[in-house]
């Protein structure tokens, strides 16, 4: 009869078919492409498909103080969507706060790291944060100052573009912070450098891009000698 020649497959069968084809596909994959290793998989009773590997977009960051930043993980296969994952600060020193969107907020000067777990708990991965301090503080509580007028390129990135700051340092402490102004048609860069003496201290300037979470010292030097440097028509270059 046609049910003899043709048996109604079982649940169980089906799920035995399906798990011969899946692993049949995987073998001849591995052999076009030459893998050592065959990593079967499995499909049962069409139970969604877990994620097999989880990883945060970044290892490290830099965040300046009173900065928000996102955090995104990927998983693999990209077809898997249900994953539920839960974010933590590792330690409780208050360096920052972190959101269940993966948004870090900075909120004190210090080092520490993120977490993202997915919810079995066999996915995780870490990031390290740096959080720094906000240069752009008021440092006129110094006698002297020095005014340059700057056109600042860093990384391709001009003045103020995607967020760029720039700050001058003398002896590591930050003395100045670099002001986007534009006038008469010129867009600059202005830095109020101040110090406690007239004629002393090599100025050093350093960048931050928050979008790349990136912070770097410029090859660029000055010493400091309370006078004015560069003016619109001829501004001081500054370029990494």
């Amino acid at each position: 009869t046609d049910s003899q020649r043709h048996p109604a497959s079982s649940p169980q069968t089906k799920g035995m078919v399906r798990r011969r084809r899946c692993h049949l596909l995987t073998f001849l994959l591995s052999l076009c492409l030459g893998l050592s290793t065959i990593t079967s998989c499995e499909v049962i009773n069409d139970e969604p498909l877990a994620a097999l590997w989880m990883e945060l977009d970044h290892d490290s960051i830099v965040v300046m103080m009173g900065d928000t930043c996102r955090l995104n993980m990927r998983v693999l296969p990209d077809t898997v969507t249900n994953i539920t994952a839960f974010w933590e600060v590792i330690d409780t020193t208050g360096v920052i706060n972190v959101t269940q969107n993966g948004d870090v907020i900075a909120t004190q000067v210090g080092e520490t790291d993120v977490r993202v777990v997915a919810a079995n708990e066999r996915l995780q991965d870490t990031c390290h944060v740096e959080v720094i301090e906000d240069w752009r503080e008021v440092y006129d509580t110094y006698p002297y100052d020095m005014l340059v007028y700057a056109d600042v390129d860093v990384l391709g990135h001009h003045n103020d573009a995607d967020g760029l700051r720039v700050a001058a340092f003398i002896d590591g402490e930050v003395r100045g912070f670099g002001e986007v102004r534009t006038d008469h048609g010129v867009t600059y860069t202005l830095f109020r450098i101040w110090h406690y003496r007239p004629r002393t201290g090599n100025v050093t300037f350093r960048y931050y891009l928050p979008h790349q979470f990136a912070t770097g010292e410029l090859e660029f030097e000055m010493y400091f000698d309370g006078a004015v440097h560069g003016q619109l028509n001829n501004l001081i270059s500054i370029t990494q």
